[in-house]
Protein backbone atom coordinates (compact mmCIF):
# COMPACT_ATOMS: atom_id res chain seq x y z
CA UNK A 1 0.00 0.00 0.00
CA UNK A 2 3.03 2.70 0.94
CA UNK A 3 4.62 1.34 -2.55
CA UNK A 4 1.56 1.94 -4.50
CA UNK A 5 0.58 5.38 -2.59
CA UNK A 6 4.07 6.64 -3.56
CA UNK A 7 3.78 5.63 -7.33
CA UNK A 8 1.08 7.54 -7.42
CA UNK A 9 1.78 10.98 -6.01
CA UNK A 10 5.39 10.56 -8.20
CA UNK A 11 2.78 9.81 -11.62
CA UNK A 12 1.00 12.64 -9.98
CA UNK A 13 3.47 15.35 -9.57
CA UNK A 14 4.72 14.30 -13.47
CA UNK A 15 1.53 14.63 -15.18
CA UNK A 16 1.29 17.82 -13.46
CA UNK A 17 4.62 19.26 -14.18
CA UNK A 18 4.84 18.31 -17.74
CA UNK A 19 1.49 18.41 -19.49
CA UNK A 20 2.58 21.26 -21.75
CA UNK A 21 4.70 19.10 -24.09
CA UNK A 22 4.59 21.72 -26.61
CA UNK A 23 6.62 24.59 -24.33
CA UNK A 24 10.26 24.87 -25.20
CA UNK A 25 12.37 22.02 -23.94
CA UNK A 26 14.75 23.56 -21.69
CA UNK A 27 11.53 24.62 -19.77
CA UNK A 28 11.24 21.19 -18.20
CA UNK A 29 13.87 19.69 -16.17
CA UNK A 30 14.44 17.07 -12.64
CA UNK A 31 16.11 17.63 -9.69
CA UNK A 32 18.06 14.82 -7.72
CA UNK A 33 19.86 14.96 -4.36
CA UNK A 34 21.02 13.11 -1.68
CA UNK A 35 21.91 14.05 1.84
CA UNK A 36 23.56 13.24 5.06
CA UNK A 37 22.76 14.77 8.09
CA UNK A 38 23.66 15.04 12.04
CA UNK A 39 22.04 16.26 15.16
CA UNK A 40 23.89 17.60 17.89
CA UNK A 41 22.07 18.73 20.68
CA UNK A 42 20.55 22.06 19.45
CA UNK A 43 23.10 22.02 15.94
CA UNK A 44 21.63 20.52 12.90
CA UNK A 45 24.90 19.54 10.35
CA UNK A 46 24.14 18.70 6.92
CA UNK A 47 25.86 17.85 4.07
CA UNK A 48 24.40 17.14 0.66
CA UNK A 49 24.95 16.81 -3.45
CA UNK A 50 22.36 18.20 -5.96
CA UNK A 51 22.12 17.55 -9.97
CA UNK A 52 20.00 19.10 -11.94
CA UNK A 53 18.73 18.67 -15.46
CA UNK A 54 16.78 20.75 -18.43
CA UNK A 55 15.57 19.34 -21.41
CA UNK A 56 13.77 16.98 -19.45
CA UNK A 57 16.90 14.73 -18.45
CA UNK A 58 19.11 15.52 -21.93
CA UNK A 59 21.35 18.09 -20.70
CA UNK A 60 23.29 18.85 -17.33
CA UNK A 61 22.33 22.21 -15.90
CA UNK A 62 23.79 21.65 -12.50
CA UNK A 63 25.88 19.87 -10.10
CA UNK A 64 26.49 21.24 -6.54
CA UNK A 65 28.16 20.18 -3.33
CA UNK A 66 27.05 22.19 0.36
CA UNK A 67 27.46 22.01 3.58
CA UNK A 68 25.50 23.77 6.41
CA UNK A 69 24.73 23.88 9.77
CA UNK A 70 21.69 25.21 11.96
CA UNK A 71 21.22 26.13 15.22
CA UNK A 72 17.96 25.97 17.58
CA UNK A 73 18.25 29.06 19.71
CA UNK A 74 14.07 28.93 20.82
CA UNK A 75 12.27 25.99 20.23
CA UNK A 76 10.35 28.19 17.58
CA UNK A 77 13.01 29.73 16.07
CA UNK A 78 16.55 28.78 14.45
CA UNK A 79 19.58 30.21 12.70
CA UNK A 80 21.88 28.83 10.22
CA UNK A 81 24.56 29.31 7.58
CA UNK A 82 25.42 27.29 4.65
CA UNK A 83 28.39 26.83 1.60
CA UNK A 84 27.95 25.36 -1.85
CA UNK A 85 30.28 24.88 -4.49
CA UNK A 86 28.47 24.57 -8.00
CA UNK A 87 29.53 24.18 -11.92
CA UNK A 88 27.08 25.41 -13.75
CA UNK A 89 25.72 25.84 -17.59
CA UNK A 90 26.59 29.45 -19.04
CA UNK A 91 23.70 29.28 -21.73
CA UNK A 92 25.01 32.03 -23.33
CA UNK A 93 28.45 30.26 -24.31
CA UNK A 94 27.71 26.95 -23.59
CA UNK A 95 30.53 25.78 -21.15
CA UNK A 96 30.38 25.04 -17.43
CA UNK A 97 31.95 27.34 -15.01
CA UNK A 98 32.14 27.13 -11.20
CA UNK A 99 30.97 29.55 -8.77
CA UNK A 100 31.08 29.89 -4.98
CA UNK A 101 27.51 30.50 -2.79
CA UNK A 102 27.42 31.43 0.87
CA UNK A 103 24.61 31.70 2.86
CA UNK A 104 23.03 33.19 6.32
CA UNK A 105 19.71 32.45 7.24
CA UNK A 106 16.68 32.61 10.18
CA UNK A 107 13.70 30.37 10.40
CA UNK A 108 10.86 30.72 12.54
CA UNK A 109 8.10 28.27 13.17
CA UNK A 110 4.58 27.80 14.84
CA UNK A 111 2.39 24.43 14.44
CA UNK A 112 -1.53 25.08 14.91
CA UNK A 113 -3.39 21.37 15.94
CA UNK A 114 -1.78 18.92 13.17
CA UNK A 115 -0.01 22.37 10.39
CA UNK A 116 3.34 23.48 10.79
CA UNK A 117 4.16 27.10 9.51
CA UNK A 118 7.57 28.27 8.60
CA UNK A 119 8.93 31.15 7.65
CA UNK A 120 12.35 31.56 6.77
CA UNK A 121 14.53 34.66 5.76
CA UNK A 122 17.73 33.87 4.07
CA UNK A 123 20.07 36.68 2.25
CA UNK A 124 23.02 34.92 0.21
CA UNK A 125 25.98 36.24 -2.25
CA UNK A 126 27.12 34.04 -5.52
CA UNK A 127 30.59 34.81 -7.22
CA UNK A 128 30.86 33.62 -10.56
CA UNK A 129 34.11 32.36 -12.44
CA UNK A 130 33.96 34.22 -15.39
CA UNK A 131 37.25 32.95 -17.07
CA UNK A 132 35.56 30.78 -20.01
CA UNK A 133 33.16 33.42 -21.10
CA UNK A 134 35.46 35.08 -23.76
CA UNK A 135 33.50 36.92 -26.53
CA UNK A 136 34.38 37.33 -30.41
CA UNK A 137 37.15 39.71 -29.64
CA UNK A 138 38.75 37.77 -27.17
CA UNK A 139 37.92 39.66 -24.07
CA UNK A 140 36.23 38.73 -21.14
CA UNK A 141 32.49 39.10 -21.22
CA UNK A 142 31.26 40.25 -17.25
CA UNK A 143 27.93 39.08 -16.08
CA UNK A 144 25.88 42.31 -15.47
CA UNK A 145 26.30 41.44 -11.59
CA UNK A 146 29.00 39.46 -10.10
CA UNK A 147 29.42 39.01 -6.99
CA UNK A 148 25.45 38.55 -7.06
CA UNK A 149 23.53 39.12 -3.72
CA UNK A 150 19.90 38.21 -2.87
CA UNK A 151 16.90 38.31 -0.62
CA UNK A 152 15.07 34.76 -0.19
CA UNK A 153 11.60 34.83 1.61
CA UNK A 154 9.90 31.16 2.19
CA UNK A 155 6.91 30.76 3.76
CA UNK A 156 5.94 27.14 3.68
CA UNK A 157 2.93 25.05 5.65
CA UNK A 158 2.82 21.38 6.21
CA UNK A 159 0.26 19.26 7.22
CA UNK A 160 1.51 16.19 9.67
CA UNK A 161 -1.54 13.59 8.77
CA UNK A 162 -2.14 11.12 12.06
CA UNK A 163 -0.80 7.92 11.50
CA UNK A 164 0.95 7.87 7.94
CA UNK A 165 4.40 8.37 7.13
CA UNK A 166 3.79 10.66 4.51
CA UNK A 167 4.36 14.83 4.77
CA UNK A 168 2.76 16.93 2.39
CA UNK A 169 3.73 20.51 2.04
CA UNK A 170 3.11 23.75 0.03
CA UNK A 171 5.42 26.54 -0.33
CA UNK A 172 5.89 29.56 -1.93
CA UNK A 173 9.56 31.08 -2.25
CA UNK A 174 10.00 34.96 -3.81
CA UNK A 175 14.12 36.12 -4.56
CA UNK A 176 15.06 39.65 -4.22
CA UNK A 177 17.90 41.18 -6.05
CA UNK A 178 20.11 43.55 -3.53
CA UNK A 179 22.75 44.66 -5.58
CA UNK A 180 21.39 45.15 -9.60
CA UNK A 181 22.97 48.29 -11.14
CA UNK A 182 19.74 48.84 -13.07
CA UNK A 183 17.56 48.60 -9.97
CA UNK A 184 16.55 45.98 -7.63
CA UNK A 185 13.63 43.86 -8.26
CA UNK A 186 11.57 40.90 -7.36
CA UNK A 187 13.23 38.78 -9.87
CA UNK A 188 11.85 35.35 -9.28
CA UNK A 189 9.11 33.25 -7.41
CA UNK A 190 8.76 29.65 -6.62
CA UNK A 191 5.75 27.65 -5.88
CA UNK A 192 6.61 23.86 -4.26
CA UNK A 193 4.56 20.94 -4.07
CA UNK A 194 6.19 18.12 -2.03
CA UNK A 195 5.24 14.63 -0.05
CA UNK A 196 8.02 13.85 2.55
CA UNK A 197 7.91 9.76 3.28
CA UNK A 198 9.73 9.00 6.60
CA UNK A 199 11.24 5.37 5.85
CA UNK A 200 12.53 4.96 9.65
CA UNK A 201 13.96 7.06 12.13
CA UNK A 202 17.51 7.06 9.68
CA UNK A 203 16.12 7.38 6.24
CA UNK A 204 13.63 9.73 4.57
CA UNK A 205 12.69 10.34 0.86
CA UNK A 206 11.14 13.43 -0.86
CA UNK A 207 9.27 13.53 -3.81
CA UNK A 208 8.03 17.21 -5.23
CA UNK A 209 6.71 19.39 -7.89
CA UNK A 210 8.06 22.62 -8.41
CA UNK A 211 7.47 25.84 -10.83
CA UNK A 212 10.22 28.83 -11.32
CA UNK A 213 7.87 31.66 -12.42
CA UNK A 214 10.68 33.46 -14.51
CA UNK A 215 13.96 31.75 -16.26
CA UNK A 216 17.31 33.36 -16.18
CA UNK A 217 18.85 34.70 -19.07
CA UNK A 218 22.19 33.46 -18.68
CA UNK A 219 21.57 30.49 -16.01
CA UNK A 220 18.36 28.67 -17.16
CA UNK A 221 17.75 26.25 -14.36
CA UNK A 222 13.98 25.34 -15.96
CA UNK A 223 10.50 26.52 -15.37
CA UNK A 224 8.50 22.96 -14.67
CA UNK A 225 10.70 20.84 -12.12
CA UNK A 226 10.51 16.90 -10.80
CA UNK A 227 12.63 16.68 -7.78
CA UNK A 228 13.64 13.25 -5.83
CA UNK A 229 15.77 13.66 -2.96
CA UNK A 230 16.98 11.30 -0.41
CA UNK A 231 17.96 12.09 3.09
CA UNK A 232 20.00 9.38 6.04
CA UNK A 233 20.25 10.59 9.34
CA UNK A 234 23.24 9.56 11.46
Amino acid sequence: MKIHLSMCLTALLFITFTEKTSAQDESYGTWTSVGVEKKLNKWNLEANTELRTICYLSLINRWSLGVSADYDLLKQLSIGAGYEFMNVLDKKYDNYQFRNRFNVSATGKITINDFTFKLRERIQTTQKDESKRIDDEGDIDNYKINPEWSWRNRLQMSYDIPHCKVTPAFSLESFYQLDNPDGNAFDNLRYILSFDYKVNKRNKTKVYGLINSKLESEDAYGKYILGVGYIYTF
